[in-house]
């Protein structure tokens, strides 16, 4: 496998994902640091993508002879251990890489999971906006940050109780007018709407300027499904994840 710079060349290999699209272009098209691997150059057969984030993404052909050897190596032996890396999460874009994903896997003991994916509903969520009461004593404030190192800007929005922020939704990845939408809020103030309040500011804002809201969320973290149900996201679909981790899984 040969990492290659020009990840525009290769483009059009991951328009088989209906998912992570922002996850995936951010790196492709130059806001973070993605490393592209093809098997070959010109006219690859298949290619991974691996980004700053732990969540890589592989396309192609499933059934090229020696494929899950050929990425077991790639994930195990050159990208784990020559980046120290901890943890890897592996999405594929149809059922025959799930068959040697699973084989990879299974060699490291890993981990299969799935990923909960959830669409903007416009029209409900244009509802939810014009139906929520403000919330007194606090302001809403969107701006352009950089972090994560990123290479580019993005918008985050944050909610102000006095000079405090006490929650913000950030659209950290940018790809393909997409956004992967990240929300916390502080310890102390749960429950109190503001999470919703910097979603709300920060979706209407993306809509406006033409960018699509993404919401994913694992099994196990309800408060983001609420939360994601409550602004207007419907459930989409489940795709199944590989995962491993060393405090879990094994060392290498």
């Amino acid at each position: 496998m040969k990492r290659v710079q020009n990840h525009e060349k290769y483009l059009s290999l991951f328009e088989c994902y209906s998912h992570s699209i922002a996850v995936i272009y951010s790196s492709l098209e130059g806001q973070y640091d993605g490393e592209l691997y093809v098997n070959e150059e010109n006219n690859p057969l298949f290619a991974i993508l691996f980004t700053p984030f732990n969540f890589h993404f592989i396309v192609g052909d499933p059934e090229v002879v020696g494929v899950a050897d050929l990425v077991d190596e790639m994930i195990f032996t050159r990208y784990l251990k020559d980046t120290n890396g901890k943890e890897a999460v592996i999405f594929s874009p149809e059922t025959g890489w799930n068959d040697v994903l699973d084989n990879v896997f299974a060699r490291h003991n890993g981990i299969k999971d799935l990923r909960k994916i959830y669409r903007l509903n416009i029209e409900r969520f244009k509802e939810i906006q014009k139906e929520k009461a403000p919330i007194e004593g606090v302001e809403r404030r969107l701006a352009y940050e950089q972090s994560y190192g990123a290479r580019k800007k993005y918008p985050v929005c944050r909610v102000y109780k006095g000079n405090r922020c006490v929650s913000y939704c950030a659209g950290f990845m940018l790809g393909k007018d997409h956004a992967e939408i990240d929300v916390a809020t502080e310890e102390g103030y749960h429950g109190q709407g503001y999470a919703m309040e910097a979603s709300i500011g920060l979706i209407s804002y993306l809509l406006e300027s033409g960018i699509e809201p993404d919401w994913a969320a694992w099994p196990y973290r309800t408060g983001s499904q609420n939360l994601a149900l409550s602004l207007g996201f419907q459930l989409e679909k489940e795709v199944s994840v590989n995962i491993w981790v060393e405090a879990e899984c094994s060392e290498i």
